[in-house]
């Protein structure tokens, strides 16, 4: 049976704090509005002009705040997928979620990390749709959406290969400073079903579109090497321990 260890997701109190700044900015410009009316507000230029500007800059901020709270409420929507699927990967993993790393300058939160008989892997999980366009070396990928009319939209995000590259570094530094010397692969999963890559990838950048060629991926991964359970338990100690200090 896998141990799960489920850390705290620091998105979920930003994903509540953008859900209750949207009421506001919502329910505010009808209050104004009302008031502009019912108190009318409109025979004085000067109340009236801050009264339009307010009712302005609450329905920026909306939109704003939208914008932002569905780029982070569908990433969790697709750390969920992740956790789903991989309940289902056979064997005794001690599985990280949301686990945040920390070495010197070096800070980032893994969205999952599969310590198995096999060794170490992080995944990372993006639940971006539409056509997704890049190359290991580029500082940006693309991703490009396509709707009825012809209309389209483009929009970059950046690199996740560099980005799991560089989450990879810290978890080994912090291994290797506790005296173990370990390999780390790394996979980039795309949970939506509605998504399209077109990538140029090295022969060790591993990405998966969907849940069973994920779980396919994880089932048959193999280094020809075995770590012991109690190998396995020293590396979750070690990550549990930094983790505690951060």
């Amino acid at each position: 049976m896998n141990k799960v260890i489920r850390c705290k997701n620091t998105n979920n109190k930003k994903i509540i704090g953008l859900l209750i700044s949207q009421v506001i900015c919502g329910v505010m410009p009808v209050v104004l509005l009302a008031a502009f009316v019912l108190l009318q507000m409109y025979e004085n230029k000067i109340i009236a002009l801050v009264a339009i500007a307010l009712i302005f800059l609450c329905n920026v901020g909306y939109m704003l705040l939208a914008r932002r709270y569905n780029v982070l409420n569908s990433g969790r929507r697709g750390e969920k997928l992740l956790y789903k699927t991989v309940r289902h990967l056979s064997g005794n993993n001690i599985i990280f979620c949301n686990l945040p790393v920390r070495y010197k300058r070096g800070r980032s939160e893994l969205d999952m990390l599969i310590i198995s008989h096999k060794g170490l892997i992080i995944v990372e999980v993006k639940n971006h749709s539409g056509t997704i366009q890049g190359s290991w070396k580029a500082d940006k990928w693309e991703q490009r959406k396509y709707y009825r009319g012809g209309k389209n939209t483009s929009q970059q995000m950046d690199n996740p290969i560099k980005q799991m590259r560089r989450q990879r570094d810290i978890v080994k530094s912090i291994l290797n400073a506790a005296g173990e010397d370990v390999w780390i692969d790394t996979v980039l999963y795309f949970s939506s079903s509605n998504a399209k890559l077109k990538l140029n990838l090295r022969e060790n950048d591993y990405v998966c579109l969907g849940s069973k060629e994920l779980l396919h991926f994880l089932e048959r991964y193999d280094r020809d090497v075995v770590v012991s359970r109690v190998q396995m338990e020293k590396y979750a100690r070690i990550l549990n321990e930094a983790r505690a200090n951060i």
